[in-house]
């Protein structure tokens, strides 16, 4: 008996929960005597019938005892003493049938139908228990009633037709930004659609009546009656709620991890970043990157990452279109994004869409917050070496907003504290700024202008300055047709530029430039023929302009011989179809052709070389000459993308992916970590451009009752072409690359496991994963090799990586956060043995990359304390006490070697050796945000 009651509290307390959040309705009605409630077969039929999902948490139900008497037990006294804590009320009807609802019910029907007052008579238990004859006779609607009428189209426009399809935005009520990944239901065909990055969404119907649901996680839900004449728009204005029930979560089908069709994907929003503990308190949106599956680096303060053993220069980072060549402020200490401005970013490792092309590993694509069209707002904060500030607000309200973002550093005084005399006498400065500008003069229409620039200038010990910075721009329209298709417009225009100056040695003292332009025009249409397909076509034409510069002696001292290089330019073209077909309810294909032609264009001097020979000064035997503009080599290819998911239950899906890609640009390095001063290179007559093929397999789940989510995906990776350096090889100021470069192929294969919990005071994830990454270079026609024709571990192969996210709220004020990062330490070449020749010391090496750094082991810990969480206020603030490197491990960045008295001794050098510790200040104008 006690654990029916038990069932009838948690099944009232998740009634509660529909009534109050979802449904916003005044009562519910149990249409089951007590006896056949059935919490599994209501959560199921909820599912089931709302494109939603209840959690809930044991451990907020309080318990209760019951005292069972003589004359036997009142159910109605254990109800209303358990139930009335929560402002829950209930009355019975004759047949046992129980009604829950926000408010006292005094019910006027007549007597057949139900009891006069909740008072008149108190139902035996007995009674209650016992399963009725037939079913229960009551008064039972299919659906309540709702006010609010809403009317699309004309009857004359529908005299023709018999379906059509209703379109428009759904924004935030508050400030008039989109609303991402929101839920729009019809009831009474139990399905419905989600809204897309622009809060765009499309519905094809039948004409006729229907009620539509629309709702997201953060707003309150919005309910009317919609009676659909003909095609038309209707845009859907969403009120922000804030939930104080201990777990509510709304989903949407589109990145959901069983049913979405997404692999190798990851979303993480702002609000994951605040939580997640950095190195001196600055969120950095690459660091959180490098806690994911797949996403590793070669070693702490480096620029750049590796996904599933590829380099990092196979990885294209985007904000919002802008290209980023350079993601890093202070040579990898801190990425150049201001967090602030940032609204989300994601990371597609797999199934890459048929939108993207040119890089072979992964899309790192950064949103930027569009401005508050309701009123102005402020954000920022304080750490130990910056300071941020993001303002927004409407130029013409619900017309047109700004967003604008400003970060600035100060770090010379951290500098000043260190005893070693030449970081002492050093200094760094770095800065960034961002502007977002959204226009919608009508609700077909939407542009948006974009601005973006970074700037470094770091000084080490009067020795070396580099100075770097990016600059990007875009400009996009976006135009809505027959109110289900949409065409977007985009003018992109990035640039990276650095220059180096080195003054380590007088006589060798040298400064070198370089730059490079991305020009960029794209254009998509995306079509919604019914609601099974979603399909999209388009191109773009991207122009490269490389701008090598000049290697030029410092000063009238230096002995260096000055050098010209010729600039680089080409162009690469790409056309894209792709489709997403929903089969069935449990089958999903998706795929894309991408059609490039990419063209290396003069002004040029190209050397030829004799067949068969090894690209050498001394095969040389030709030079050709072009013109501005000319054709010098055109290289062509076609990408494929196919993905496939099958859902064998609410449960657990599979899925698979097969990607080809080409990749027409690449970056020039000596080093193992990418420096801003590496330069990038653009295939051209002598050096063929990469070709990657990953397939990708893929188990998903989520259990008790999705609080857990999980996934199992492997992939193997092969790529042709990659570029490497011959052993020796010099690339400083060389003015013949193809001359020290030789291509050989790429393998990789791996399986990364992850645990996440995304709902609860605990929240986090955990992932292990296996990978492995392997070089064979050995050209057999020319007789060129590395490694002896050998095979050799990329510089980036770590076969071991485990990370530990996990964030806990102590109460609606206090977290602690904590990260553990574990690593297999990546391959080196050591000094095996010295030996003499004619009476010179040489040293021997081992083969390549033979050898291992020690293991990698770091834990991190973070304390964040909000202000008073008052519902109106001028401002809210916050703090964050964190402590990067706990245990002061002193992690190997590298490994070197001196020779001291005939013997060779090996120094490990580590970036950060001990802990550090750090305090930042967040503030932002209004209530607390969550």
């Amino acid at each position: 008996m006690i654990n029916r009651i038990r069932d009838f509290y948690v099944f009232g307390l998740c009634m509660l929960l529909y009534t109050t959040v979802l449904g916003q309705r005044e009562e519910i009605v149990i249409s089951k005597s007590f006896d056949q409630l059935n919490w599994t077969e209501f959560v199921t039929k909820v599912q089931n019938t709302f494109p939603v999902h209840f959690y809930y948490n044991p451990d907020s139900i309080p318990d209760f005892e019951v005292n069972i008497k003589s004359d036997g037990l009142s159910l109605k006294k254990v109800l209303n003493d358990n139930l009335s804590p929560l402002s829950l009320f209930f009355t019975f009807d004759k047949s046992g049938n129980i009604f829950i609802s926000r408010s006292f019910i005094n019910t006027s029907f007549p007597s057949n139908l139900f009891l006069a007052t909740s008072t008149s008579i108190t139902p035996k238990i007995d009674s209650l228990l016992s399963k009725p004859d037939k079913e229960p006779e009551f008064l039972k609607t299919k659906k309540e009633y709702v006010a609010k009428k809403v009317v699309i189209g004309t009857k004359k426009e529908g005299l023709k037709i018999t379906h059509a399809t209703i379109s428009g935005y759904v924004n935030n009520a508050e400030d008039g930004t989109p609303i991402i990944n929101g839920n729009l239901y019809i009831e009474e065909l139990q399905s419905g659609t989600t809204t897309d990055e622009t809060g765009y969404y499309s519905i094809k119907l039948k004409k006729g009546t229907y009620v539509l649901i629309v709702s997201s996680i953060e707003s309150q839900e919005v309910k009317c009656r919609l009676e659909l004449r003909s095609s038309g728009s209707l845009n859907i204005d969403l009120d922000p709620q804030l939930f104080l029930l201990d777990e509510f979560v709304v989903s949407s089908d589109q990145h959901h991890n069983v049913r979405g069709s997404q692999m190798g994907f990851e979303k993480l929003t702002t609000k994951t970043i605040k939580e997640i503990p950095v190195v001196l308190g600055e969120k950095d949106i690459i660091k959180v990157a490098l806690l994911l599956p797949g996403v590793q680096t070669v070693g702490e303060g480096s620029t750049g990452f590796n996904v599933r053993g590829s380099p990092a220069d196979q990885n294209l980072f985007y904000i919002n279109t802008v290209p980023v060549y350079n993601s890093s402020h202070l040579f990898g200490f801190f990425s150049a994004f201001n967090s602030d401005a940032v609204s989300d970013f994601s990371l597609l490792k797999s199934n890459i869409p048929a939108r993207y092309g040119g890089r072979l590993a992964s899309i790192f694509d950064i949103s930027a917050k569009q401005g508050n069209m309701q009123h102005f707002s402020a954000q920022g904060g304080i750490s130990p070496i910056t300071a941020r500030l993001v303002v927004e607000g409407p130029i013409v309200k619900e017309k047109s907003s700004y967003m604008v973002g400003l970060r600035s550093t100060y770090s010379d005084w951290v500098l000043k504290m260190v005893k070693d005399p030449d970081i002492k006498n050093s200094s760094a400065y770095f800065g960034d700024a961002i502007a977002n500008f959204t226009i919608k003069p009508n609700p077909k229409n939407e542009i948006r202008i974009f601005t973006y620039y970074s700037y470094d200038d770091a000084n080490i010990a009067g020795l070396t300055q580099d100075i770097y910075q990016n600059v990007g721009g875009s400009i996009g329209w976006q135009h809505l047709f027959k109110n289900k298709h949409s065409f977007s417009l985009n003018l992109v225009s990035g640039n990276y530029a650095f220059e180096d100056k080195n003054m380590e040695y007088e006589q060798f003292a040298y400064k070198q430039s370089f730059s490079l332009n991305h020009t960029e025009l794209k254009a998509s249409v995306n079509l919604q023929p019914n609601d099974n397909h979603n399909f999209t076509v388009g191109l773009n034409s991207t122009l490269y302009n490389l701008d090598k510069g000049d290697f030029l002696p410092l000063n009238e001292s230096s002995s260096i011989n000055p050098r010209q290089f010729e600039p680089e330019k080409g162009l690469e073209n790409g056309v894209f179809i792709s489709d997403q077909w929903d089969l069935s309810p449990s089958w999903q294909i998706s795929g894309g052709l991408r059609f490039n032609i990419y063209s290396y264009l003069g002004p040029k001097a190209v050397y030829t070389y004799g067949e068969g020979e090894p690209k050498s000064i001394e095969n040389i035997i030709d030079t050709l000459y072009y013109q501005n503009n000319d054709v010098i080599k055109t290289y062509n290819g076609l990408d494929y993308r196919f993905a496939a998911r099958y859902t064998i239950n609410d449960k657990v899906s599979l899925k698979g992916s097969y990607n080809r890609l080409h990749q027409y640009i690449f970056m020039l390095t000596n080093t193992i970590a990418i420096s801003p001063t590496d330069e990038w290179k653009l295939c051209d007559y002598n050096i063929e451009p990469m070709i990657g093929d990953q397939f990708s397999l893929g188990v998903y789940s989520n259990i008790l009752s999705e609080i857990l989510e999980l996934s199992v995906e492997g992939y193997y990776k092969n790529v042709q072409n990659l570029v490497e350096y011959k052993d020796g090889a010099e690339m400083v100021a060389n003015e013949i690359p193809e001359i020290d470069v030789i291509q050989g192929n790429l393998k990789a294969y791996g399986i990364e496991f992850m645990v996440k919990k995304p709902l609860g005071r605990l929240t986090g994830w955990i992932n292990y994963t296996y990978s492995r990454s392997s070089v064979l270079v050995n050209n057999v026609i020319t007789g060129e090799n590395n490694n002896f024709g050998q095979s050799y571990p990329a510089n980036y192969d770590k076969p071991h990586a485990l990370n530990l996210v996990a964030n806990y709220w102590l109460t609606k004020r206090i977290s602690i956060s904590g990260n553990i990062v574990y690593s297999t330490g990546r391959p080196i070449t050591y000094p095996s043995a010295i030996y003499y020749q004619n009476g010179m010391k040489l040293i021997n090496y081992s083969l390549r990359n033979e050898y291992r750094l020690p293991d990698y082991f770091r834990i991190d810990l973070s304390v964040n304390i909000e202000g008073n969480l008052k519902a109106k206020k001028f401002a809210h603030g916050s703090w964050n006490v964190s402590v990067y490197n706990l245990l002061g491990r002193k992690n190997a960045y590298s490994v070197y070697f001196k020779s001291e008295d005939g013997h060779i001794r090996g120094y490990k050098l580590s970036i950060f050796g001990s802990p550090i510790f750090s305090i930042t200040y967040n503030f932002r104008l209004g209530n607390y945000d969550n």
